[in-house]
């Protein structure tokens, strides 16, 4: 299968497509066929040098993405089919034709979205849930949010 690589830390001029091995599902694992993965700051400092993948997980960047479930592997105990449109929270391995999922990090693609949409909601926007819904509740603070490519920004107490 193909994959984003990169053999030195560097600028974008770094990548490229690397023929590597197709991954296998072990136990409770999906393997996705990807259609489409997002590009993160994490994806930028790991091609950089300046983040490393965790222990254990691929070195290929990207850390959400869409697709087709292609292969369900043994002891899966979740809804999952072959041919299933989902969207997945990943370590890494995301910028590749194929990833292995845990399948407790796969979503379904929610009605009304293209798997270009979905692929960006696993890591960023989900993160940005969880943050004012879930944390910011919690502690009951308030929270400014400010646009970095401009347009709007504001301020909730």
């Amino acid at each position: 299968m193909l994959a984003v690589h990169f053999d030195q830390p560097g600028g974008p001029e770094n990548l490229y497509l690397k023929e590597v091995a197709k991954p296998e599902p072990g136990p409770g694992e999906v393997l996705l066929k990807v259609a489409a993965s997002a590009l993160n700051r994490a994806d930028v400092l790991q091609r950089q040098g300046q983040y490393s993948p965790p222990t254990g997980a691929s070195s290929i960047l990207g850390l959400e993405a869409s697709g087709y479930v292609a292969e369900v592997g043994p002891s899966c105990q979740g809804p999952w089919k072959q041919g299933h449109s989902v969207m997945a929270l990943l370590a890494g391995g995301g910028q590749a034709e194929y990833v292995v999922v845990p399948e407790g990090h796969l979503m379904p693609v929610p009605k009304g979205l293209t798997l270009l949409q979905a692929a960006a909601i696993p890591e960023a926007w989900l993160t940005a849930f969880q943050l004012l819904h879930v944390i910011g509740e919690e502690a009951r603070l308030g929270f400014c949010i400010f646009s970095w490519t401009g347009g709007w920004s504001s301020c909730i107490p």
